[in-house]
């Protein structure tokens, strides 16, 4: 008996661990949120979410890591300015990133904000 509960606790436990394995293996690239800020984001914005780039000085791209910056906006006001571009030659993303896309890049711009 105990030894069927072990076979069978270590048959769920590989299962769900093969399940986990599968999902991750499923995801597409640039669907994690730093791999699709390196795509989209860091040639104006930086790496590090300065805006310290070459085509970022030129446009004036925001700081991430301003605290200032990271107060005056909202998550709302972050999502549309992913979604329908800025005055500041900002493209708009929202036809291009799917909605989950678009709210990790804002959680990515938030992440910047706790960093200096």
């Amino acid at each position: 008996m105990r030894t069927t509960a072990r076979t069978l606790a270590a048959a769920a436990l590989s299962a769900a661990a093969c399940g986990a394995l599968l999902a991750a293996a499923g995801t597409p690239p640039g669907s994690r949120p730093s791999d699709l800020y390196m795509r989209r984001c860091a040639r104006c914005h930086g790496k590090d979410g300065r805006g310290r780039t070459p085509k970022g000085r030129q446009l004036k791209a925001r700081d991430f890591t301003d605290p200032d910056f990271q107060v005056q906006k909202s998550d709302a006001a972050l999502l549309d300015a992913v979604i329908n571009g800025t005055d500041h030659d900002m493209p708009a993303f929202g036809t291009i990133l799917s909605g989950t896309q678009i709210r990790s890049l804002v959680e990515v711009v938030r992440k910047f904000g706790t960093r200096k």
